[in-house]
């Protein structure tokens, strides 16, 4: 899979879009939507706002992924554990597992792939969205599988099945800036 990707990743890098020196931009949380420059982010942003009745959170049966096909590269479905709150993933779309490195863990605090400090500030998210019951997006960069250092967007949305206790967290991360 690395070779296919390889050609793509140094031109990603000559075309300034990363390398193997800091990101551009410094990790930001909860910024306002109107700063987000993700399409696929922000599809989905609108998607799942559609589906917000009478103020109640939409339920994982609300969302039906025919409905966003271009964006399901880029999904990761987290089931949300409460006490002890804990986090482990359900699903990770074909773009995620190209970027991300995978591993043999079952719950996120017990992730080693991160970058440092990385794993704490996602379980700080994951756990602010929770707390909240309500959508955030993300300014952030990640070092990929393939030690390119890379900015991009993220958002996570809750899905309750009783309109109130989160029992999912839907994650987009934007990697668009990627494609060669």
């Amino acid at each position: 899979m690395y070779r296919d990707w390889q050609g793509k990743i140094v031109a990603f890098q000559r075309a300034g879009g990363g390398s193997l020196s800091l990101p551009k931009r410094e990790y930001e949380f909860d910024v306002p939507p109107a700063a987000v420059n993700s399409s696929c982010v922000m599809q989905f942003d609108a998607y799942w706002r559609s589906k917000v009745r009478n103020g109640r959170l939409p339920a994982r049966s609300d969302i039906d992924p025919a409905d966003f096909k271009s964006i399901l590269p880029n999904i990761i479905l987290l089931n949300v554990h409460h006490d002890p709150f804990r986090i482990s993933v359900r699903l990770r779309g074909t773009r995620i597992d190209e970027f991300r490195p995978k591993g043999k863990w079952k719950y996120l605090d017990e992730a080693t792939t991160f970058d440092r400090g990385r794993r704490e500030d996602y379980l700080r998210e994951m756990e602010f969205v929770v707390r909240n019951c309500r959508p955030v997006y993300a300014r952030d960069w990640m070092t990929s599988r393939f030690g390119a250092l890379c900015d991009l967007y993220a958002g996570i949305w809750p899905l309750s099945s009783d309109g109130e206790r989160i029992e999912i967290l839907v994650v987009i991360e934007d990697f668009d800036r990627l494609r060669a």
